[in-house]
């Protein structure tokens, strides 16, 4: 059974205890930079000092002004699908001010659809972000921080 990618997180230097302080002064430089690289980087992933208040939500400024939506759009939408065939007809024809023209109008959309993510980016990402795009990872702070640090200890004690 594979374990969550949430139960071997470290959020920050607490949960390795004295194990980062004496990679420092006995200058084990390489479990130094090992134990940093462990911890989370992600924002998100730290506890709250203090949650926001529920009333005092920012207005949205784009519907109060009448902004149009912001661009380039996120995801394509069926306007985009009828666009395609002209946007590669100008670029086909090298008629670069006119393509430029259209593009400065309404950018092309940065995915295809909400669902998908293209196998170029996803396998790019490291697998705390992609479970959490798949919706498969929850925001509870992990389970068992504390196995990494006991596998690295007997790494350590085997060196």
């Amino acid at each position: 059974m594979a374990t969550p990618v949430h139960a071997n997180l470290l959020i920050n230097d607490s949960q390795l205890g004295d194990s980062l302080n004496q990679a420092v002064h006995q200058g084990r430089r390489g479990d130094f930079g090992l134990l940093l690289a462990m911890l989370s980087e992600d924002a998100r992933d730290l506890p709250r000092i203090e949650e926001p208040a529920a009333g005092s939500a920012e207005p949205d400024w784009r519907q109060h002004f009448s902004l149009p939506a912001p661009t380039p759009p996120l995801f394509a939408e069926p306007e985009d699908t009828a666009r395609v065939a002209g946007l590669s007809q100008l670029a086909g024809t090298l008629q670069q001010d006119s393509l430029r023209l259209l593009l400065a109008m309404r950018g092309e959309p940065l995915k295809p659809s909400p669902d998908e993510l293209p196998a170029e980016v996803a396998s790019n990402l490291a697998p705390r972000a992609l479970a959490r795009m798949q919706g498969k990872l929850n925001a509870l702070l992990p389970e068992q921080p504390g196995r990494l640090l006991e596998v690295l200890e007997a790494v350590h004690a085997t060196a």
